[in-house]
């Protein structure tokens, strides 16, 4: 059997300060350190692709200078609560060299352990995440004011004979005359009450067969207002349930089709 030889002498050399900021400029975030006034001593080249403000240009510099004003507070306090051994995270916006607005997560942190300064910190450009919670937060809004000019009631109820609601839409108003607000935080106030007492058992009876099969149900029913008024409504929904198929409870529609 032939025995494998290991080296017996590794060679260890230091890298080079070309080598060095060959390594930083290769990472994808951002590389900084601040002395002592915040000025930026030493920056990676992610910074120019981020910013579009050259290292030349940006070196020197307060960090504040390249911070939307809105957000410097933020970081001043930051600063003022920093300590030796702590590692602090901050969301903020940089302003680009063409003025467009950089949403950025900097991780902050002292470059010796006992001591404050200098500070070191990597960037992280999120600009397209927070674009696109942004946007969902747009499409919620848009669906949110849709579902509050329906001139009828979306709700989530628990399965029990009030119809306690866990949620319910501003449409509740057209419908019953309670606002949502009245529906949801007022105990006394219920769809249940509401229903006409000779069609409650009926509604009551639908509702639990459709679930124990897992299915639609529409269903009219005489329901009184807030002011006395007797209306006819119709009401299609359907069960919510766990994975185990426990029903959790119910949610639907309910529009007013005649007086």
């Amino acid at each position: 059997m032939t025995l494998l030889k290991w080296p017996t002498k590794i060679v260890n050399s230091a890298p080079t300060a070309s080598q060095l900021t060959q390594l930083l400029n290769s990472l994808s975030d951002v590389v900084m350190m601040l002395d002592e006034q915040h000025q930026i001593k030493m920056i990676n080249q992610c910074w120019q692709d981020i910013t579009g403000i050259s290292i030349e240009q940006t070196q020197g510099k307060v960090f504040t200078d390249f911070l939307h004003p809105e957000d410097i507070p933020s970081w001043v306090q930051l600063l003022q609560n920093m300590r030796c051994d702590a590692k602090e995270v901050i969301w903020f916006r940089l302003i680009s060299a063409s003025g467009e607005l950089r949403w950025c997560e900097m991780r902050l942190q002292s470059v010796e352990k006992n001591k404050l300064y200098p500070l070191s910190a990597t960037l992280c450009d999120i600009t397209p995440q927070v674009r696109n919670e942004q946007v969902r937060h747009a499409s919620y809004r848009s669906l949110q004011s849709l579902v509050d000019r329906l001139p009828g009631m979306l709700y989530r109820a628990r399965n029990n004979i009030s119809w306690s609601m866990e949620y319910v839409s501003e449409g509740c108003e057209h419908v019953t005359g309670y606002t949502a607000q009245t529906l949801l935080n007022q105990p006394q106030v219920s769809l249940g009450a509401m229903i006409h007492a000779a069609d409650a058992g009926y509604v009551w009876e639908q509702v639990q067969i459709a679930l124990e099969n897992q299915s639609t149900f529409s269903i009219q029913y005489r329901l009184t207002q807030a002011n006395g008024n007797e209306i006819v409504v119709l009401d299609k929904g359907r069960g919510l349930y766990s994975e185990s198929g426990m029903v959790l409870g119910v949610e639907g529609i309910i529009f007013q089709i005649a007086e």
